[in-house]
């Protein structure tokens, strides 16, 4: 796959070689490296709203083919930038970022990596909410360990992400989504509201900023439900030490508070 610049500016445009995997015969795609989410409104539309912006249909058979390559994603109004690296093997150089960007400092950004277009998307609009992204991880990590494992099995993770919670598409109006796993298209849908973000801010953000007071400001890093699984372990390890009851008791708080706030259903016992 041979990448050949062809335009520049906010939102940079490439052209690239490819070969179809059904038919083999070759073609090009046109795409982007980099998207200006600030400055191009309609690419930002097409980024959260568009399913087919990064799908090469082929000119011999037809054949709609899903394109994964690089590209960077950024918003100078809100200052954070998100890369959508599908292999974490790729080189990313801070000229590069620099490049893009137009400037030589981007220290002041909230930096993230996502390794699917999927994720990349449900990470744009997580960072346009006025909360912490991380916030959104661990509600999404909290409220999947309370399904019972027929559930899982019915709504698996790899499909399971952040969304808007209706069509007014509010940065601040999220909601978890749960699809099926073998009737495409269907799922449950459950609103986040204010008092969920609050309680997870009030009990872990304090943890988080001691352990990661940069969050990847200026270095890309990648939060997402793994991340939150990790961290949660060391949370739940932690609280169970000499003199952490109170701690403990938070976070006890907190998962009642997703059962409560998201499923409607009251939580009993430990």
């Amino acid at each position: 796959m041979d990448t050949i610049i062809i335009g520049s500016g906010g939102s940079h445009e490439i052209d690239l070689s490819l070969t179809c995997p059904a038919c083999h015969g070759k073609g090009v795609f046109h795409t982007w490296d980099c998207i200006n989410g600030t400055d191009d409104l309609a690419m930002r539309q097409r980024v959260l709203h568009d399913q087919s912006l990064f799908f090469y249909t082929c000119p011999h058979c037809q054949s709609a083919v899903h394109v994964e390559e690089k590209c960077l994603y950024f918003d100078k109004k809100k200052h954070f930038m998100v890369w959508h690296i599908p292999d974490l093997k790729m080189t990313v150089t801070s000229g590069e970022v620099e490049d893009f960007l137009g400037q030589n400092d981007f220290s002041g950004y909230d930096c993230r990596v996502a390794l699917t277009w999927g994720e990349w998307r449900e990470k744009i609009i997580e960072m346009e909410s006025s909360f912490d992204d991380r916030l959104y991880e661990l509600i999404k990590y909290g409220a999947y360990q309370l399904l019972k494992p027929e559930q899982k099995e019915k709504l698996p993770l790899e499909m399971y992400h952040f969304d808007y919670a209706d069509d007014s598409y509010q940065p601040d109006q999220l909601a978890l989504v749960f699809m099926e796993a073998d009737q495409k298209g269907n799922g449950y849908v459950y609103p986040v509201n204010t008092k969920m973000l609050e309680v997870t801010h009030d009990v872990f953000l304090p943890v988080l900023q001691k352990l990661s007071p940069q969050a990847g400001k200026g270095v890309f890093e990648r939060y997402g439900y793994s991340w939150a699984e990790h961290f949660m372990k060391y949370i739940i390890e932690a609280a169970k030490k000499p003199g952490m009851e109170t701690y403990s008791q938070l976070v006890g708080f907190w998962i009642r508070t997703i059962g409560r706030e998201i499923f409607q259903t009251e939580l009993k016992g430990q």
